[in-house]
């Protein structure tokens, strides 16, 4: 009940209307909402302060304004439609209280080999005063390292934050990179799996394929569909989209396998190459045999000829499907548009060691979110994380995989039939690489080129049974470690001679977001 002595007493009306406002339009909003009532049935009091409160109003030339926090992003998208697609249209409109200014490095002349680059970096991220970091596995690895990203362990528990819910493998990893603190989200993720037509199984009464199988048994399996037929009617048994490179099958199929099995080409230890060894070995006679069967489609993909016929799983005649995610993910909405077929996913192929593990986490085409150490507005920037790892922005993103599968567990989508909880299954662990320079800093561009050609040259001529397999391996250990050693010794030298100044950085794009100019885009 407000007090009406001040009618009695001379009083600024202006001054009690401003300072009163809220109560007021409180009491006001109350009379309107019996409806119904006529206004003589309104009382004197009542009537009093409806006019108290337009006067007032009116005489008022603001009133106060909720707080507003301002958050820097950092943003990589050329488009700029990348983060709002998958988080900002849906983060503001439900947060009205955080405006996010989006920034954009408009490029960073200094190599990531250089190096001062993670200064520079630095240097860039402090002069914008970035906010949350937008990063590639490999800058949060170097970010995390020097102290520059904030420990979210403590934000987790003050706020309760469930985190188990988040695929295991991808937790695990971070904190792996982040010298066993979580520096930072991964709210999507990539990894390879086996894909593989349901009714061509039925067809020729095959047991399909299973979680947890190796190459050799994916490989076997393959085998046992007919290789009978011309080459416009015959199946294969698997596994690439176009079929194997034609010029040289044998490399191809052989590292997909010996990847899985965890294999690399130099050991950064001991700066030596490691090509010439019973597991590689293992690796290319596997995908000698295999090729032997005629079941594993060679063709390689052809400009002259239909993109889509091209893809013999697409059109029903190939029987599994294992190759990298964006054209797997092609050729799945291919088939879903048509439903030709169905089709079944499974996890795969396992390392020879331990069926338990895959080597397929793949966050290259994905980013870590993760908060700058001295941010100003850590608690805008750990809801902006909390809202991008979470079940909603999950549920989304569940509907597209080919936009990334959610970190997010337990938002199962049927994309076009497929359950998506077999991304799941297993533990996977980064993609194997030859290199096994996760940094990308010490195996130059000029030794990959180089043993490229040397590894082509060498098993070409296995293909062409002008060598064996054991003095192709040998050749091609010992002339990699020559151009590896002169690569290595290069870039010591180039390391010695580099100046220490500076580049001007990361120049940046103003790209402030007026959230009023756009509605939000339904996500298909």
């Amino acid at each position: 009940m407000i007090n009406l002595d001040f009618i009695m007493k001379p009083f600024n009306l202006r001054t009690f209307a401003c300072d009163h406002a809220s109560e007021l339009y409180g009491k006001v909003e109350s009379v309107f909402q019996i409806g119904g009532i006529s206004l003589s049935k309104f009382n004197l009091t009542s009537l009093l302060l409806i006019g108290l409160l337009m006067i007032g109003l009116a005489g008022c030339t603001s009133l106060p304004e909720p707080n507003v926090s301002k958050l820097k992003v950092m943003n990589h998208d050329k488009e700029k439609r990348y983060f709002n697609d998958k988080y900002g249209d849906m983060f503001h409109a439900q947060n009205g209280s955080i405006k996010i200014e989006l920034i954009r490095p408009k490029s960073m002349k200094l190599e990531k080999t250089a190096s001062n680059y993670v200064q520079a970096l630095q240097q860039s991220i402090e002069q914008e005063q970035l906010d949350v970091l937008q990063l590639s596995i490999d800058d949060y690895n170097r970010l995390s390292a020097a102290g520059f990203l904030l420990d979210l362990e403590p934000l987790v528990v003050r706020d309760h934050y469930n985190i188990d819910t988040i695929y295991p493998s991808i937790t695990s990893f971070l904190r792996e990179q982040g010298g066993g603190k979580l520096y930072g989200f991964a709210p999507t993720f990539q990894r390879q799996v086996i894909f593989y037509n349901i009714d061509l199984f039925d067809k020729y009464n095959i047991e399909p394929p299973h979680d947890g199988m190796t190459w050799q048994e994916l490989v076997e399996l393959a085998g046992r569909f007919p290789t009978d037929g011309d080459e416009q009617s015959k199946i294969y048994g698997g596994f690439t989209c176009f079929g194997l490179d034609k010029e040289s099958p044998l490399r191809q199929l052989g590292l997909m396998i010996g990847f899985s099995m965890g294999l690399k080409a130099v050991n950064l230890d001991t700066m030596q190459v490691t090509m010439d060894t019973e597991s590689w070995k293992q690796a290319y006679q596997q995908a000698q045999s295999a090729l032997s069967t005629n079941a594993i489609h060679v063709g390689g993909y052809n400009t002259d000829e239909d993109f889509n016929e091209q893809q013999l799983f697409a059109v029903g005649r190939q029987a599994m499907l294992l190759d990298d995610p964006n054209y797997v993910y092609d050729v799945l909405n291919y088939i879903g548009e048509g439903k030709p077929f169905r089709v079944g996913m499974v996890i795969g192929p396992v390392d020879t060691s331990n069926r338990e593990i895959t080597r397929d986490l793949n966050l290259n085409n994905d980013y870590v979110y993760a908060i700058r150490a001295n941010s100003s507005n850590v608690d805008a920037a750990w809801e902006l994380l909390k809202f991008m790892q979470g079940d909603e922005v999950a549920s989304k993103l569940a509907r597209r995989p080919d936009n990334g599968i959610p970190s997010r567990m337990g938002q199962t989508s049927g994309y076009y039939g497929i359950n998506l909880d077999g991304f799941y299954h297993l533990t996977s662990v980064p993609l194997s690489n030859y290199y096994d320079d996760p940094n990308d800093i010490i195996i130059t561009d000029e030794f990959k080129e180089k043993y490229e050609e040397i590894t082509y040259r060498e098993l070409t001529q296995v293909e062409e049974s002008r060598k064996t397999l054991d003095d192709a391996l040998q050749t091609i250990q010992r002339d990699a470690q020559v151009a590896l050693d002169e690569a290595n010794l290069t870039r010591k030298v180039n390391e010695k001679n580099e100046g220490g100044e500076l580049d001007e950085g990361m120049a940046t794009e103003d790209m402030t977001v007026n959230w009023d100019d756009f509605k939000t885009v339904p996500f298909k």
